[in-house]
């Protein structure tokens, strides 16, 4: 007995039965749509396709040309005071450094002013708000609205070549590796471009 508890047929239907013949067509008609799964309505996320055209230096999905992270103060991507998230999985960023702008580290007229690596020379454990990263230089945070940060700190001019983002959605953050940013002046450049996975 089948499950549903009628008998069960193991003959062929006669071959005069043009109602046999039908539902015959109709169930071969079927096996191709239960064997295939539907096409999706929107395109599938493809990080290979978002890798190749930061590559190919295509139009971004999302670009800022001159964004700026202020000696005193930081600054973020999307910009405002709480952004939201803007990194997707499988996405795809470049975050390119100028060097011709430079930030002022006191507020006297001979005070040193550096680029965005700041002077080279690693921070010591003590004393300064990112220990290890390179003294007077700027910094790049990752942080998931509502969750928190996401990754270890990093250098902001570690990001000059195409990298894909894996983990939760993210906004950037940037900070300032000085003890004492507040009598800081002047900002650093970066141009940032984004490659949507789920539009490639």
């Amino acid at each position: 007995m089948s499950p549903s508890g009628s008998s069960r047929h193991t003959g062929t239907r006669p071959r005069g039965s043009r109602v046999g013949r039908a539902l015959a067509s109709a169930a071969l008609a079927l096996v191709p749509l239960a064997a295939v799964p539907a096409a999706p309505q929107v395109a599938h996320a493809d990080t290979a396709g978002a890798l190749a055209a930061c590559r190919r230096s295509e139009s971004a999905d999302f670009g800022i040309g001159d964004f700026r992270v202020y000696g005193n103060g930081g600054g973020g991507i999307p910009q405002g005071s709480n952004p939201p998230n803007l990194l997707q999985d499988g996405d795809v960023f470049l975050l390119l450094s100028s060097s011709y702008y430079k930030v002022k580290f006191d507020s006297w007229p001979w005070g040193p002013s550096y680029p965005p690596d700041g002077n080279g020379v690693p921070a010591p454990s003590t004393g300064w708000p990112y220990p290890g990263s390179l003294e007077y230089s700027a910094i790049l945070r990752f942080n998931n609205d509502p969750g928190g940060w996401v990754g270890p700190i990093h250098q902001a001019t570690a990001f000059g070549g195409c990298t894909v983002w894996s983990g939760p959605p993210v906004r950037l953050l940037f900070g300032v590796n000085d003890p004492n940013p507040g009598d800081n002046s002047g900002y650093w450049s970066f141009g940032f471009y984004l490659y949507r996975a789920s539009t490639h």
